[in-house]
């Protein structure tokens, strides 16, 4: 099975009571979400997962952000939008490959998901609680940071349930954009690299959700 998949699947059933702080596994299938290679070069060695966000990457002339040379450094925080969103945002504009992008969107789709100057693991979010009013997408708790692109996410985690047994289930990371009102769940989190960490968004996230 796919490594991010199975990253994923451990997180949110291996993991019944613990976080994915504990449950990331690199392709020795050991307990360890850590990778001595660059960002990109952990990019590029997972074609199924990330093979158009390296596309859209090369086109919008950011390899040097992954690759840790370029202004921001090694100590960044990125939420990883995989192949599939990239590909459905495709279908959803009528183009066939990453060519056909803009490359102003790709350089603004990825640095949306860029959180700089900070290397933030799962249990370094602060927790909180989802808004219960539909007009107001920020709820308490949480932060509210800002992106590398100038966009401002608020971020928190909270710990679903288990068994219905409420704060017994596994920690999650939850992205909420207050200029769109969407949002994103974190599926694989914790994956370290020489250049930054990565959190893997869900498959369901948009490109234009933030």
């Amino acid at each position: 099975m796919k490594k991010i998949i199975y990253i994923a699947m451990v997180c949110l059933t291996a993991g019944l009571f613990a976080s994915c702080t504990q449950y990331n596994f690199d392709d020795t299938g050991l307990a360890n979400g850590k990778h001595e290679t660059t960002m990109w070069d952990y990019f590029k060695g997972d074609k199924y997962n990330w093979e158009l966000l390296c596309e859209m990457t090369e086109r919008a002339g950011l390899v040097p952000l992954f690759q840790g040379t370029s202004r921001y450094g090694k100590d960044f925080t990125f939420f990883g939008p995989t192949s599939h969103s990239i590909r459905r945002y495709l279908l959803d504009n009528g183009m066939e490959t990453v060519a056909d992008m803009p490359v102003a969107d790709c350089r603004t789709f990825i640095l949306n998901c860029v959180l700089p100057g900070r290397r933030v693991m799962l249990d370094d979010f602060k927790e909180g609680v989802k808004s219960s009013d539909p007009s107001t997408p920020i709820g308490k708790g949480g932060e509210q940071v800002q992106m590398a692109s100038g966009k401002r996410l608020w971020i928190y985690t909270f710990r679903e349930a288990y068994n219905n047994v409420p704060g017994k289930g596994p920690l999650r990371i939850h992205l909420v954009s207050p200029a769109t009102t969407q949002t994103t769940d974190v599926a694989s989190c914790n994956i370290e690299t020489l250049t930054g960490v990565v959190h893997s968004l869900d498959y369901n996230f948009k490109l234009t959700d933030f």
